[in-house]
């Protein structure tokens, strides 16, 4: 390249221009060199900082236990789902509803780690469980709450369980998923032109997760500077195999995340009442119910008098065995004279 140039040099520049082109080549070779330190570095600050390639990085935002940690880190955190399943046989006649499920779910959680849940669904079900210090009360829906000493690991249990439901929606047909940039720490999900292989391992209830297809799938994801969820909604069709049986499924889940300062405080309450007497409780409610008692045959008698007792000897019979001969009755003279 350098004799090139040499030679379309216009006169005048002979004795200068090899100079100036070793010089320019030499300097290009430096900022080549510099790019490649610069991503090197970059590359490895960002393996040191933690942060994932963006399947990874959802994969591991959206996991129960993620979700949670990420909300006690705000110090303060109000977490809002809802989550729509649906499934039935392909084929099967309209159910009205009755195959599918929505359930809204509210959490808040203040700095000192107390939390109150808030969970319904369409069906008429819910519940409620607040957990302040060491105190954790728990109602279903249209029930009262109920006090008692927190337990550990169900507090935890509980809050898992609650914000479970992006996962429940990933674990389905998150290898199916392609995520692309949408913007900062946000990525729009869509369906990939090709699955990426089911995860080995998998227990006899979760086999059919391996023969998943989805039909549709669309959605959106945003995290935060730490890699935490701060919102999330995914709308997917899918078909699959359950125990030899073709189904068809919907999922909708949208959460978001917000901050909540105010402190989370124990409502009205009754307190747990601890039985000890249970056989007397259980003796009092079957009391008005009848016990069949088992009938025991009366034993033989024994030998009286040196005598052998005969079988068949009771009250009706003789030594002999024979049917005693039951007294005349008395004639109207003999009651008289009596």
């Amino acid at each position: 390249m350098e004799s090139q140039l040499l030679d379309h040099a216009p006169e005048g520049f002979g004795g200068k221009l090899p100079g100036l082109v070793k010089m320019a080549i030499s300097r290009n070779r430096i900022v080549a060199t510099l790019l490649l330190v610069a991503a090197w570095s970059g590359c490895g600050r960002a393996k040191r900082d933690g942060i994932l390639p963006p399947d990874q990085g959802l994969d591991a935002a959206v996991r129960p236990a993620a979700v949670v940690s990420a909300l006690r880190r705000l110090s303060g955190a109000h977490f809002h789902a809802t989550a729509m399943f649906r499934v039935s046989t392909v084929g099967a006649p309209d159910a009205g509803g009755r195959d599918a499920i929505t359930t809204t779910t509210d959490l808040w959680i203040d700095k000192l780690g107390n939390f109150r849940l808030a969970e319904s669904n369409d069906q008429d079900g819910g519940r409620d469980v607040v957990r302040v210090g060491s105190e954790l009360a728990v109602a279903l829906r249209y029930g009262k709450l109920i006090r008692r000493p927190a337990q550990d690991p169900e507090p935890q249990r509980f809050l898992e369980e609650a914000v479970g439901a992006p996962w429940a929606a990933w674990d389905t047909v998150g290898r199916f998923v392609e995520i692309g940039p949408a913007g900062g720490r946000a990525f729009r999900l869509s369906k990939a032109a090709q699955e990426r292989p089911a995860p080995a391992g998998a227990t006899a209830l979760r086999k059919w997760r391996e023969t998943v297809a989805v039909q549709a799938l669309v959605g959106e994801a945003r995290l935060d500077a730490s890699g935490g969820l701060q919102a999330f909604s995914l709308n997917t069709r899918f078909r699959a195999m359950r125990d030899g049986t073709p189904v068809e499924g919907e999922i909708a889940v949208a959460t978001s995340v917000d901050q909540a300062d105010a402190p989370v405080t124990m409502p009205a309450t009754e307190t747990l009442q601890a039985r000890q007497r249970t056989i007397l409780e259980e003796r009092a409610l079957l009391g008005g119910l009848a016990v069949r008692t088992p009938t025991v045959p009366p034993a033989p008698k024994k030998a009286v008098g040196g005598r052998r007792s005969i079988a068949g000897a009771g009250s009706g019979r003789d030594s002999s065995g024979q049917p005693r001969k039951l007294p005349a009755a008395p004639t109207e003279g003999q009651k008289e004279a009596r």
